[in-house]
């Protein structure tokens, strides 16, 4: 209305409205189709595109509040979540000061650091307890030595007596015991070393003794620092375990606010998400076509019902002509009324009138014989059951067929003809040519060349020595198709096969004069129905064509020729 574009829509115009309005989802997809219909021209398109239009405007602000709801409700909780953060950092800081925490570590807080030192200390001081009492328990039993380095009087009184023996076991290797026994030299060597011997002894019991009373004395000073040490830690054990309490406490206090930290972080992620995402998470209403003014009536459609009711008036006077008929019957046929004039000579009889159905029956129609239709072309599937279905006779046939070479010059291949090792077939007659042999005819002529001796020189021939005929070769071919269980066997022959090839050649590209030294002779008529085929405007020579069909190269791959 405020577009100056409403007309008269009765005492209600928003359900007028509404009932001119159509709303139709399109299956499949997120799309409406929109339509009005009604008697006014300009008031339906103008009613679609604004309710497309405000529709839009619409969804634009119910959007706009759940965002700013959404953004209310994220703006709430980090507040609150502020303020307890600020009210726990405070209590967590008073309890720290409170009992002099310093860190969560042990051995940054004195109290823990000393009983920890404490503790340490007694352990060492007990350890030196049971080395002094395990050394002293050793000398008093005798399983313990003094050490020449501990006593130097000891050591030298040693070092002597080691010299002395050295000088008696020489002069003991030098001389007899006899000589010994007089010599006063040696008698003195022998007298020092036992008085040597026995100050050795009894510096070794003195030196035994210092030992065992040192012993005593350690043994004595480690008992009295391990009891001065367990005094200490019992009396620091209660103010540590109180220390420890405080501080799991302050731990536990830690704990909740690193809590509520990360559910801030949390919080100010998900608005920053919020509000980076707004444009994507925006709903999006897109208007595929307005509406125009339409420039004829929907409904009705007069030249629809014009040519109805034209075609319904010309079906009802058939119609009525076919009742009238009906109701009065076959007309009766008009009878001939002849007058007899005295004057006039009279009528000779009517003569008998043949109908035209009568004079054409008994006429013979030359007729022509129909066209003949195209020979069938093989797929590669059907080429590749043919084949491996095939008798051996029959395989050689079908693969020299499908290879360029006719029936005729297959039944007078001979041996001499064919040279495996240059791989090549020489074409005789008056199509001469020579052919490359491929795989899998190669592998073919291979395994029939071991028996030629007992075969004679024809490649094709019976067990006897004889050889094939044309109906013959035609057997073989209808024998594996119908082996090979395809579609209409009685349509295989040779000339199917030979067709075959040689449209498999055209649609390379193969130029028409090229032909001939490949498969040979065509007929005329046969070369005119090939050139139909449809077959790529670029010619290729003969050096760039396949002559191998792929059914016959996955044959030869698989080994199966």
């Amino acid at each position: 209305k405020g577009g100056g574009d409403l007309p008269d829509l009765g005492p209600d115009p928003v359900a007028a409205a509404q009932t001119m309005l159509h709303a139709e989802p399109i299956g499949g997809t997120q799309m409406v189709e929109l339509s009005a219909t009604g008697p006014h021209q300009r008031l339906v398109s103008h009613l679609v595109n604004t309710i497309a239009e405000a529709y839009q405007q619409h969804v634009a602000e119910a959007y706009k509040g759940t965002a700013a709801s959404t953004y209310g409700e994220v703006a709430d909780e980090l507040k609150a979540l502020e303020a307890k953060i600020t009210a726990k950092r405070e209590a967590v800081n008073a309890f720290r000061k409170q009992y002099d925490i310093v860190s969560m570590e042990h051995r940054e807080n004195d109290v823990l650091a000393d009983i920890e030192g404490l503790s340490q200390s007694y352990t060492l001081a007990n350890e030196r307890l049971e080395k002094a009492k395990g050394r002293l328990d050793a000398l008093k039993n005798g399983k313990a030595v003094v050490r020449a380095k501990d006593d130097p009087a000891l050591a030298d009184l040693q070092q002597r007596v080691s010299v002395l023996r050295e000088q008696w076991h020489e002069m003991q290797g030098r001389f007899t015991p006899a000589y010994l026994a007089f010599d006063a030299d040696a008698k003195a060597l022998q007298a020092r070393l036992a008085n040597l011997e026995t100050q050795l002894q009894a510096q070794i019991g003195a030196s035994q003794r210092t030992a065992v009373a040192e012993a005593q004395e350690e043994l004595a000073s480690a008992q009295a620092a391990a009891d001065r040490l367990r005094r200490d830690v019992a009396e620091n054990q209660k103010q540590a375990q109180e220390f420890a309490t405080h501080l799991n406490d302050y731990k536990a206090m830690r704990e909740d606010l690193d809590h509520l930290e990360g559910m801030h972080r949390a919080a100010l992620d998900q608005l920053a998400k919020l509000q980076a995402s707004e444009a994507e998470r925006a709903p999006r209403v897109e208007l595929v076509e307005a509406a125009a003014e339409s420039r004829r009536p929907w409904r009705p459609d007069y030249r629809l019902e014009a040519a109805l009711g034209l075609a319904g008036s010309v079906v009802f006077g058939l119609f009525a002509a076919w009742f009238v008929d009906f109701l009065a019957g076959p007309a009766a046929p008009p009878v001939p009324t002849f007058v007899q004039y005295a004057w006039a000579p009279a009528l000779p009889e009517p003569r008998t009138v043949f109908p035209p159905s009568q004079l054409a029956a008994g006429s013979d129609l030359a007729r022509l014989p129909p066209p003949e239709p195209p020979p069938r072309e093989l797929t590669d599937p059907e080429i590749g059951a043919l084949v491996t279905a095939a008798s051996e006779d029959a395989r050689l046939v079908g693969v020299a067929l499908l290879t360029g070479l006719s029936v005729e010059e297959i039944i007078e291949l001979r041996w001499e003809n064919v040279d495996l090792a240059a791989a090549t077939i020489r074409v005789g007659g008056a199509d001469a040519r020579t052919l490359p042999l491929d795989e899998p005819m190669r592998t073919l002529l291979a395994t029939r060349q071991e028996r030629r001796a007992k075969r004679g020189d024809r490649v094709l021939q019976t067990t006897a020595g004889d050889g094939f005929t044309e109906a013959e070769v035609l057997r073989l071919v209808l024998f594996a198709a119908y082996d090979a269980g395809l579609d209409r066997p009685q349509e295989i022959t040779p000339s199917v096969l030979r067709h075959t090839f040689i449209g498999y050649l055209l649609r390379q590209g193969i130029r028409a004069a090229d032909i001939d030294r490949v498969a040979g002779r065509v007929p005329h008529n046969e070369l005119v129905a090939y050139m139909q085929l449809n077959s790529p405007a670029t010619r290729r020579p003969i050096e760039d064509i396949d002559r191998v069909l792929p059914a016959l190269r996955e044959i030869a791959a698989a080994g199966t020729g």
